[in-house]
């Protein structure tokens, strides 16, 4: 990615990556994150030499705007994306596991005609991908898992069938393909990292084991050269 600076200006600090996840505990899983109290400003952030961090809060309209919030505050190389997700019981997906994600896909992007459900491809509303499988990058020799966002996390087993069918995900979470769009928007590479903390199906919270799903996202990051 080059940038052009006028002559006399300064050119801006670069740097090399964005690392974004819903929520600081998400982010605290990243072996380089610097911890201590986030900057002032429209969205907690935490920066190094060469890496900005960036808590966006859940949601897709949030995912989206904080991505592209971090993108205009310097150059960036390429963005990582990391969080928790739930897997379909369909995905060979465990609990407690973490995975890269290969591509994403909107869950609930759309709109009805009757019973049926018309994905936005099939709108041709401008601005948006032709295809509801948006492609990401994976660290060398990796492979990843097809992934789905929602504004409205799955609640019943009705609906986790419906999308799981619709979309051929495995896991779900509610930013991935925010952060894609953005990211391609930029022309910059989005890796995306998830770890496993329930099913997708009937809201149990009880059944939620997110201290295991960051611990696994913890170990998936420290074990991958150069994320």
């Amino acid at each position: 990615m080059s940038l052009r600076v006028a002559p006399g200006d300064t050119p801006p600090a670069v740097r090399r990556r964005c690392v974004i996840a819903a929520t600081r505990f998400e982010l605290a899983c990243h072996p380089r994150f610097p911890h201590g109290e986030p900057k002032a400003g429209p969205w907690d952030s935490w920066s190094t030499a060469d890496e900005l961090f960036v808590a966006c809060g859940p949601g897709p309209a949030l995912a989206g705007a904080g991505l592209a919030w971090a993108l205009s505050q310097g150059a960036v190389d390429h963005v990582l994306g990391i969080g928790i997700a739930g897997a379909f019981d369909e995905a060979c997906v465990e609990i407690g596991t973490a995975h890269w994600v290969a591509w994403e896909s909107f869950a609930d992007l759309g709109a009805e005609d009757g019973e049926q459900w018309l994905d936005f491809p099939a709108l041709a509303l401008p601005g948006l991908p032709q295809s509801n499988r948006i492609g990401l990058g994976l660290p060398t020799g990796m492979t990843g898992v097809g992934g789905t966002t929602a504004s409205a996390v799955t609640g019943c087993e009705a609906t986790a069938r419906m999308r799981r069918e619709r979309t051929g995900a495995d896991v779900e979470s509610m930013e991935g393909a925010a952060w894609a769009l953005v990211a391609g928007r930029f022309g910059i590479a989005l890796w995306q990292a998830r770890g496993i903390s329930n099913r997708v199906g009937r809201r149990d919270r009880s059944a939620w084991r997110i201290g295991e799903a960051l611990k696994g996202l913890g170990a998936l990051l420290g074990s991958t050269p150069d994320i």
